[in-house]
């Protein structure tokens, strides 16, 4: 019942600013070790955003305090999005990010807010 109200809110969301996302995640050999190269999992389309992170860095120099930005990925909870795990890599644009955490809100299985990571 709520994921009929949820649901179609997120997806007009996502269709007003999208954001398109290759997840991929390391391949295993004949061997049974994990392989160099990376096999495609999904392709998403998500709602990119940031929010402040709770970790925060004090300068010593003038005292600021400087906090950083997380980065996340609001995708719905579909046969696709269900394949993706926690440290699977998805590709945005250029930039490559590790999925850090699902990010399925009370376990509803409506959408997924992917907490990304910056591979540097």
């Amino acid at each position: 019942m709520i994921a009929q109200k949820v649901k179609p809110k997120i997806i007009k969301a996502i269709n007003k600013m999208p954001t398109k996302g290759i997840v991929k995640r390391v391949g295993i050999n004949e061997f049974g070790e994990p392989s160099n190269e990376e096999d495609v999992v999904c392709e998403v389309i998500g709602l990119y955003h940031e929010g402040n992170s709770s970790i925060s860095q004090i300068t010593k120099d003038k005292g600021t305090v400087i906090k950083d930005k997380e980065q996340y990925l609001m995708v719905v909870y579909d046969e696709d999005t269900n394949k993706i795990k926690q440290g699977d890599s998805i590709y945005l644009d250029s930039s490559k990010f590790v999925i850090q955490d699902l990010g399925n809100q009370n376990r509803m299985n409506i959408y997924f807010d992917l907490k990304l990571g910056k591979v540097r």
